[in-house]
């Protein structure tokens, strides 16, 4: 089930490797600064996509070690301690991140540093509780992500053999344009046909029920308990809603889009980080490289760029490129600007960009 990440698409890994980094030095990462993706991935799938949904890169922990007093009590913050000032052992799973491979989901769709994979839930055994290193030998062949917290495992065969959250139920007759709905107000209204002077015979009153407003859609829920046919069924039940998933990730991806296209924006002053995804060898390139001071660190492989003071009376725009060691290449771009710096017509850069690309 596994696969190097050499196998994994490469702006798939630096969704992944770049969150991940935007974690480090905050507190969900106290005892974990050193920690990295695992050097091989999972596929997860989802019934209605095509091929692979998602990938989930395990995150491994570093070689140190938290010491926490006796009365510690917070247990959320440093991860219960790291179990009981205990860090495990490097190269242990600590947590995960999920991330998808095409706009039916949010660029990242699921993340922990907190719970186990969810390669490894679907493994645990519920009757004992198991701890997440402690799993049970499914023969898992697939993993299938059914909702935000739910997953399911099946083997060579097609059969289910694990879960982690619980399955959603299958509902008939939930409309696909629910945009329709929105807002529509549906009110009841009772009332005696009759008036009454007073309350003596309230008692045994009868009301007649008015309703009013639009007719809505009466979903009900399916009996399907089979594996198979919860899959087949999968996409027409539940398309409503993942319809409507996509469309709000439409505005994420858009984003990504800007930034891969355009690049991102480095204030003077101030520094970035750059999440390698391997051993590698970087360039500064551009007429904004030589107001930027390139340090590269190796554990974990990042690049920090800092921008030099300016003033820059324009956007100084360059490019960070990446050449790792099994041949594969990145160009990822960044500007730099000053708090003062004008921003520049997008269209003259969307014209200059077009050009280029026509060249």
């Amino acid at each position: 089930m596994e696969v190097p990440l050499a196998q994994v698409p490469l702006a798939v890994r630096r969704v992944a490797a770049q969150h991940l980094e935007s974690l480090r030095d905050t507190e969900v990462m106290a005892g974990l600064r050193g920690a990295r993706l695992a050097p091989t991935a999972i596929p997860v799938y989802r019934p209605d996509v095509q091929g692979v949904a998602y990938y989930e890169f395990r995150v491994t922990a570093p070689e140190t070690r938290v010491l926490v007093t006796r009365g510690f009590s917070w247990e959320t913050d440093v991860r219960r301690a790291r179990r009981k000032s205990g860090e495990p052992s490097p190269g242990n799973v600590v947590g995960f991140i999920l991330a998808s491979t095409g706009p039916h989901d949010f660029p990242v769709a699921h993340w922990s540093l907190d719970r186990p994979p969810p390669s490894q839930q679907v493994q645990a055994d519920p009757r004992l509780e198991c701890e997440p290193r402690e799993v049970r030998e499914a023969g898992v062949a697939r993993l299938y992500r059914l909702d935000a917290l739910s997953y399911a495992a099946e083997n060579e065969a097609g059969e289910l053999v694990g879960q982690a959250g619980q399955i959603p139920s299958l509902l008939s007759g939930t409309p696909h344009s629910l945009e329709r709905y929105a807002g529509a107000i549906r009110s009841a209204r009772g009332a005696p046909p009759k008036s009454q002077a007073d309350d003596r015979e309230a008692k045994d009153a009868l009301h007649e029920l008015e309703v009013s407003g639009p007719d809505l859609p009466v979903p009900k829920r399916l009996d399907v308990n089979e594996w198979r046919a919860f899959k087949e069924r999968y996409a027409d039940v539940f398309g409503p809603f993942l319809d409507q998933l996509q469309k709000r990730a439409a505005r994420t991806w858009a984003l990504e889009e800007a930034i891969r296209r355009w690049g991102e924006g480095i204030p003077a002053g101030t520094k970035h980080r750059v999440a390698l995804l391997d051993e590698a060898a970087v360039e500064v390139v551009g007429e904004g490289a030589a107001h930027v001071q390139v340090h590269l660190e190796e554990d974990p492989p990042r690049v920090s760029l800092r921008a030099g003071p300016g003033p820059f009376p324009k956007e100084a725009e360059f490019q960070l490129v990446v050449r790792y060691r099994n041949g594969e290449k990145e160009r990822l771009p960044f500007f730099l600007v000053s708090r003062d710096t004008p921003s520049e017509v997008r269209e003259e850069r969307r014209n200059r960009s077009d050009s280029d690309c026509e060249e």
